[in-house]
């Protein structure tokens, strides 16, 4: 018989996806990749464009200084100075990132991939990192329930959100669709499904 660790069952349900956590942590913090994802969050439906915490920490960063420059009248180059320290939000990633740097890590250019420094930092993670809170959804839109919402022109059109309030999500943005969208057909052939004008599900990446 097989002894299976401990766990509060209330806890383990509001774990986040585990999936999901990784794809967050590997392709878009790591790898600074960029994915359409569209996310189902306390039954709001919203689509956008996953990214990485440091492009997030980056652009909160530059929007905290232009607006605090714009403040002062005159800025001085200590008002400066102190303005870029002051924002500087680098260290607040909450994700482990393996030195990029050869040097660094004190490794040659070229190893097996069990060996490479993003393998042993995943294989780090698993044995007891603090797990990520966080993913960041660029230019989002709100598509149900109500009236369609998009924060594109806003000032920072990044929108931060906690994993375990996710309840669902795939891969891809939403395409919205009007009733001019949906193809039209003969009441009389009740048989016969009318055929789909989207090869891709209404979903784009």
């Amino acid at each position: 018989m097989v002894d299976f660790p401990e766990f509060e069952a209330a806890a383990f349900w509001q774990e986040p996806d585990f999936i999901l956590t990784d794809l967050v942590s590997l392709m878009a913090n790591r790898m600074n990749a960029e994915l359409g994802i569209t996310l189902m969050v306390r039954g709001t439906i919203m689509t956008g464009t996953l990214i990485g915490e440091r492009d997030y920490l980056a652009a909160v960063s530059k929007m905290f200084k232009r607006i605090t420059r714009d403040m002062l009248d005159k800025p001085t180059a200590e008002d400066i100075q102190s303005i870029e320290e002051a924002f500087a939000f680098d260290d607040l990633a909450e994700d482990f990132y393996p030195p990029s740097d050869p040097e660094e890590t004190g490794l040659p250019d070229i190893l097996p991939m069990d060996e490479l420094p993003i393998a042993s930092a995943i294989s780090e993670a698993a044995a007891g990192l603090p797990p990520i809170r966080f993913l960041h959804l660029k230019d989002p839109v709100i598509v149900s329930p109500g009236s369609s919402m998009a924060f594109r022109d806003s000032a920072l059109p990044i929108m931060r959100i906690r994993l375990n309030q996710i309840e669902g999500w795939m891969l891809g943005r939403v395409m919205m669709m009007t009733s001019d969208d949906y193809p039209a057909y003969d009441d009389d052939d009740e048989n016969e499904a009318p055929p789909s004008r989207y090869s891709r599900g209404g979903f784009v990446q």
